[in-house]
């Protein structure tokens, strides 16, 4: 009744809901994680699974992990045996793998790869779990920008709202891929998800085609509502190769610009660096750059209000 939102954030079921059914030993919901460390012509490849088992006993199992290119070659595979679990416990389990010559995923290039997880217990298959993910390197440098494979990349980008005109929020998949492919088009290369987790069908189609993601979440804050949700965004989206960058807020103009924002954003990165330490985080700050935000952030998000001197500030920080 006062103003209008950021953003609209409809009503209803405007996305697809699904029912998952498992048996009792499973993977956990979101419960993989595969990041990658290139070293000359070698990926190694660091695989998390999560376990659950919802059984009211002990229990022992194995994982097995089998990892496919495109075009369902094998390019690594391995157990872990022997792994136990007690009663209602969540476990998490890391393995590497090398992969030789591996195709890396990028703007000109997205690359991707399957990883498919299967749980045995007694040697009996009790679940089986596939990930998709792309092998590729990126990094910020204070002074030369966004590098992505080792090769500087320039970030043209588009802030880009779920709702679609003529459309509503109830966007087909379709109409999400014209759309990404449009941007293309022109030159763009990279959108940010404003201002909310964005469908995983648009994450999917960013993979496919090669576009640059900045992932943002709502709201900034440190109880544990903030934290769930956080949580919940980077556990689900973080195998995500499109994702470049997480953005952990967007223009909190009355904590900006302040201590009070600066201690919210140190522990808001503390949490989610434990949730993926592979990306870097930013907050869309208006203003305030010198005295609040600004101060700890990972990498520094200026929004188009004119609050300050950009180049003062990253010669200061």
């Amino acid at each position: 009744s006062t103003e209008e939102g950021w953003f609209y954030e409809g009503a209803g079921i405007y996305r697809n809901v699904w029912l998952t059914k498992t048996k009792l030993l499973h993977v956990s919901p979101m419960g993989t994680f595969v990041t990658s460390k290139i070293d000359g012509n070698n990926a190694k490849l660091t695989v998390r699974t999560k376990l659950q088992n919802e059984k009211n006993t002990k229990i022992s199992c194995e994982i097995e992990n089998t990892i496919y290119t495109k075009n369902n070659q094998i390019v690594a595979q391995g157990f872990q045996k022997n792994l136990s679990l007690l009663p209602g416990e969540q476990k998490q389990y890391y393995v590497d793998y090398s992969v030789i010559n591996p195709l890396l995923w990028s703007v000109e290039s997205p690359s991707l790869y399957k990883l498919q997880t299967t749980v045995r217990e007694n040697g009996v298959v009790v679940d089986s779990y596939e990930t998709s993910f792309g092998i590729r390197s990126l990094y910020y440098d204070k002074d030369k920008g966004f590098f992505l494979n080792g090769k500087s990349v320039k970030i043209k980008g588009v802030c880009m709202h779920q709702d679609h005109a003529g459309v509503g929020v109830a966007i087909p998949y379709e109409v999400q891929k014209w759309r990404i492919q449009q941007l293309q088009s022109v030159g763009i290369n990279a959108i940010r998800t404003s201002h909310n987790p964005p469908s995983p069908d648009l994450l999917n189609i960013c993979d496919e085609l090669g576009m640059l993601v900045m992932d943002e979440v709502r709201l900034m804050g440190i109880n544990e509502y903030h934290q769930r949700n956080v949580e919940t965004q980077i556990t689900r989206d973080r195998n995500h190769p499109s994702i470049c960058i997480w953005s952990l807020g967007n223009e909190e103009w009355a904590i900006e610009g302040n201590d009070k924002g600066a201690k919210i954003i140190t522990n808001m990165q503390k949490f989610a660096h434990q949730l993926d330490s592979s990306r870097a985080f930013t907050v869309a700050s208006s203003g305030g750059w010198d005295t609040g935000i600004g101060m700890t952030v990972d990498v520094m998000g200026y929004n188009y209000l004119s609050h300050g001197n950009v180049d003062a500030h990253h010669a200061k920080f």
